[in-house]
């Protein structure tokens, strides 16, 4: 009888073909590791520009709130009053537009609105502004309310 040809090859022959799975199982599991790191590096971008948006929508309703604080209590012709204030807040109106282009604010606006209550010795005076920056998927808003006493 003869022997078979599997016998008669040295043992180190006999396991010629067990390194191509081995082979092809590192590739694929290389290749999932860098689609992961891929997408959680572009997460991670996502992350900081939508906080970064964030953080400029709260600057630009800041300064639109600071804008209608100045307009209602800084008169050019004198100290403010209460006529003046409640004349500034109707300026001002269900809502005004303000448009930003400087470095740091470039392409926000800002949305402001007064509404002025009386009292029996003061005027009351409520602002909203809201902040937005950036555009579509990539956006932020950001809301403020401010209130204001006028003696």
């Amino acid at each position: 009888m003869c022997p078979s040809q599997a016998a008669q090859r040295p043992p180190m022959f006999r396991q010629a073909g067990f390194s191509l799975p081995i082979a092809v199982f590192i590739l694929v599991i290389m290749a999932l590791l860098a689609v992961g790191i891929a997408q959680l590096s572009s997460r991670s971008n996502l992350s900081a520009t939508h906080e970064e948006l964030s953080n400029r929508a709260f600057y630009a309703a800041e300064s639109g709130a600071s804008w209608a604080m100045s307009r209602l209590f800084f008169n050019a012709s004198g100290p403010a009053d209460t006529t003046h204030s409640n004349l500034e807040c109707t300026a001002i109106g269900a809502s005004s537009n303000l448009s930003f282009s400087q470095a740091g604010l470039y392409s926000c606006s800002a949305v402001v609105s007064c509404v002025s209550q009386s009292g029996s010795n003061a005027s009351y005076y409520t602002i909203n502004s809201q902040g937005s920056c950036g555009t579509g998927q990539v956006q932020a808003i950001r809301k403020l309310e401010v209130g204001a006493k006028n003696n």
